[in-house]
């Protein structure tokens, strides 16, 4: 009877341990992140203007943005900046509302569009801002410096733009799905340049092609709205053009590299780039890579007017990026060879950081086509219908010389970051 009730206290007490070890288990999983932040002890410095590389880091996962208990926040610290990336769902497509309430100085971005951007540093606002979103996942981006101020965060959205509800913590999710593989070389087309680089065959001078970089100098661009001078961060080095990027404080979230800082590109030597001739109906070639990280553009239909600051503004992108390292490597529509924000490329083409991509971009009439490593990945007509409604619900809206069907320059970006080119070469079609 002694030993049945032994065994039976202790099967009791197995099971109660054993329900003790689950109830834990169920609240760390209640209680469990689904977004990546790092917190950074800035003391006293500014954001992001002066942080010290060996300032302490920690990282931790959130469930939701809605923290407006101050205890989810970084401990007892409120001297701190946040930096946090994640994704949220949208169950249709259409414009969306937000309000976002804060404490301190605050940027709100998703899919790198900035939705609410306060830098004052404040006691508790609220801020609004809206855009179109398709429906699915879009990534967001938080930096946030309360500044001594009592940490709080809430994010409320809204269809109709007047009822509005806190964003629930079943929309947000992390990004493991976001990742892409890069192309392993199969099925390649590609035809080898049997030429040295920056010259050109026989067959291409018979066929009009033109170098647009000779592979020694930097003739023939120039910084934009600048004519006769380009910045001394590019360089024609090794038979490359180069832009050298610039330092900056550097750190990850979520696998991607965040760089802060201030910059100054005009004093620094950097600020986009144009070619000295604008160019109608063409066929340009050229090869690229980037820095770990790394982010640049090729344009192509480049107004040059004072009246704007950077060529963006008037010309559609080629994406240029490293998509396994950079944030932007996440969001549907900002990966290598895409048209930036607007088209998706099809099927992926771009080779591991650090090798070699060859572009080819196709303007005729209208019609434009990007290639890259041998297969045509987007093609559209901004004589089109679909192309005016596509702008009409895009960040490019307000811009009246956006996307042009005629004269244009090509242009490379300064978007801080290391990249090379060569063998720029285009051809014009009569």
């Amino acid at each position: 009877m002694k030993k049945t009730l032994s065994l039976l206290i202790l099967l009791i007490a197995i099971s109660a341990c054993k329900n003790k070890e689950a109830d834990s288990s169920a609240m760390e999983n209640e209680n469990l992140g689904i977004y990546e932040a790092v917190f950074i002890d800035v003391k006293n410095t500014e954001i992001p203007g002066d942080i010290d590389k060996n300032v302490p880091m920690e990282k931790t996962l959130l469930k939701d943005i809605n923290l407006n208990d101050s205890k989810k926040f970084w401990g007892d610290k409120n001297d701190f900046g946040m930096f946090a990336m994640g994704s949220i769902e949208f169950p249709e497509s259409g414009t969306y509302y937000f309000k976002l309430h804060s404490a301190g100085k605050i940027t709100f971005k998703l899919d790198n569009k900035d939705l609410v951007k306060n830098v004052q540093i404040h006691d508790q606002v609220t801020d609004e801002g809206s855009t179109y979103l398709d429906k699915g996942f879009a990534i967001f981006e938080y930096e946030y410096y309360p500044a001594y101020k009592n940490p709080y965060l809430v994010l409320e959205w809204s269809k109709d733009g007047e009822n509005f509800e806190v964003v629930p913590a079943s929309a947000f999710n992390n990004l493991d799905s976001f990742s892409i593989a890069n192309w392993d070389g199969t099925g390649s087309t590609l035809e080898e340049n049997e030429t040295s680089d920056n010259t050109l065959s026989e067959e291409e001078i018979k066929n009009g092609w033109k170098l647009l970089f000779d592979g020694e100098t930097t003739n023939g661009w120039h910084t934009y709205n600048k004519p006769g001078q380009i910045g001394r961060k590019w360089v024609a080095k090794d038979g490359m053009f180069v832009f050298e990027g610039r330092n900056r404080f550097e750190f990850y979230v979520a696998g991607r590299k965040i760089e802060l800082g201030p910059t100054n590109k005009v004093a620094d030597g950097g600020e986009d780039i144009i070619s000295d001739k604008a160019y109608e109906n063409f066929e340009l070639s050229l090869e690229w890579k980037v820095s770990e990280a790394g982010n640049n553009g090729i344009f192509y239909t480049v107004q040059e007017d004072t009246i704007y600051n950077e060529v963006w503004k008037t010309s559609p992108e080629m994406q240029v990026i490293d998509n396994a390292k950079h944030k932007d490597g996440l969001i549907y529509k900002h990966r290598a060879g895409d048209l930036y924000d607007l088209i998706a490329s099809e099927p992926i083409r771009v080779k591991n950081q650090g090798e070699w991509n060859h572009v080819r971009v196709v303007k005729n009439q209208g019609k434009m086509e990007h290639w890259l490593n041998g297969s045509k990945v987007v093609s559209y007509d901004v004589n089109s219908p679909e192309w005016k409604n596509m702008i009409a619900k895009s960040k490019f809206k307000d811009l009246e010389n956006f996307a042009t069907a005629g004269p244009g320059h090509i242009a490379f970006q300064d978007h801080d970051n290391l990249v090379y080119y060569k063998n720029i070469k285009i051809r014009v079609i009569e």
